[in-house]
């Protein structure tokens, strides 16, 4: 993902890349949605609908029907329209940063992408974006979840007799998987000037290993699979099944850690893609366990569970009220109820049309044992909650 996308993640901002198809180029864009005081346009939408496609790396939005295409905009622009709702509550609410906050932020972010000031400039340029654009997203991002966050500290966490029968009536949910604690150090060709590089720079790692360098050490300094690095290469527990899907270019791996001992890790491994990788096993699972209620991580994840559930029903009763007290005009909507033809009709605009950017294809895995439920549908939660696996570090307990 470019660095602009992982600065902005879940970024829409308003971006003059191009015109809208039958826009007058002299005229100002017309609104598909006007929230309160606040315009949104199309090219908003379709910046949004742009940032989805490089982020899944699925080519342009040429491939889309007129209908697939309407109904996308329809449904980001729905998004668009929830947010700002949201931002309006804010502001009513002072709880907008001001612009200290702001830039303090915003380099934050640019730190965490791992780009020089020069390279996020060039991107701006290229991207039709000013500095502006990014502070005021940041600005909106910001003040939103200071709402979120207000909100969700007012839920009380659940009750001993809550989570007793929370666990009662979940208990052949609670089951410790068969899989492996493992660590990591990822090379990519994308990283090293392509396939030779990167073959050089695992050997050199490897070596190192063998030179009885801590493999946590050598992890932090040459992996190139971000969230574990700063963790010394841990990716975490992942079950049999969980490892096959996390690297499918990689057939194999999971019975080849599953047949390791602790402590020990491969040789070079290259899979399908040309990525490199070498695992450590730190603590493996040989069975799949029930957990009872006595374990503490038991216990943590149901009140984590009921918690987040409680907060999100909070939070959906927040965006209904944010929604029903703004003044709401959906246009692009109340254009296709007029002319419902048009549905057949829309075209990609000229940046929807732009080939997704390459994405570095390193897979990544979740630690189950720390899966946060907040991430799952709602309705799902409960048995997202169970299904998790529990820390390794109980997982051999009888």
């Amino acid at each position: 993902m470019s660095s602009i996308n992982r600065i902005f993640t879940a970024a829409v901002i308003a971006a003059a890349l191009f015109t809208a198809v039958g826009c007058n180029k002299n005229k100002p864009e017309e609104p598909v949605a006007t929230v309160g005081s606040h315009q949104i346009t199309l090219k908003q939408v379709d910046s949004a609908i742009k940032q989805q496609i490089d982020a899944s790396g699925s080519g342009t939005a040429a491939a889309m029907s007129p209908v697939e295409l309407t109904a996308a905009r329809l449904g980001v622009l729905d998004n668009l329209v929830q947010a700002e709702a949201l931002f309006q509550r804010a502001q009513r609410d002072n709880l907008v940063p001001d612009d200290n906050k702001v830039t303090q932020e915003v380099q934050k972010r640019k730190q965490d992408a791992g780009v020089t000031e020069e390279q996020f400039q060039a991107q701006l340029k290229q991207a039709g974006l000013t500095d502006e654009d990014v502070k005021d997203k940041v600005r909106r991002e910001m003040a939103i979840n200071a709402l979120k966050d207000r909100e969700k500290a007012r839920v009380t966490a659940p009750t001993e007799e809550e989570t007793k029968k929370y666990y009662e009536d979940h208990k052949s949910e609670f089951v410790a998987e068969r899989g492996a604690d493992i660590s990591v150090i990822a090379v990519s060709p994308n990283n090293n000037g392509g396939d030779t590089g990167a073959e050089q720079k695992i050997k050199a790692v490897y070596a190192q290993l063998r030179g009885q360098t801590d493999f946590a050490t050598v992890a932090t300094q040459k992996s190139e699979e971000p969230n574990s690095a700063i963790r010394g290469g841990r990716l975490g527990f992942a079950s049999e099944d969980g490892l096959k899907q996390s690297f499918p270019a990689l057939p194999g791996v999971a019975t080849r850690l599953m047949a390791m001992k602790d402590g020990e890790y491969t040789e070079p491994l290259k899979d399908g893609t040309g990525n490199w990788y070498i695992f450590k096993l730190n603590l493996k699972r040989e069975q799949a366990q029930n957990l009872t209620y006595d374990d503490p991580s038991v216990r943590k994840n149901i009140v984590d569970t009921v918690t987040q559930q409680r907060q999100q029903v909070l939070l959906n009763a927040l965006m209904a009220v944010s929604i029903a007290e703004t003044n709401i005009k959906n246009h692009l909507a109340e254009r296709l109820i007029e002319h419902p033809e048009s549905m057949v009709q829309m075209k990609p605009s000229a940046l929807l049309q732009q080939p997704a950017q390459p994405q570095q294809a390193l897979p990544r895995i979740v630690d189950e044992n720390q899966v946060q439920n907040s991430n799952r549908p709602a309705a799902n939660s409960n048995a997202a909650a169970a299904n998790a696996n529990r820390p390794v570090s109980n997982a051999n307990k009888k």
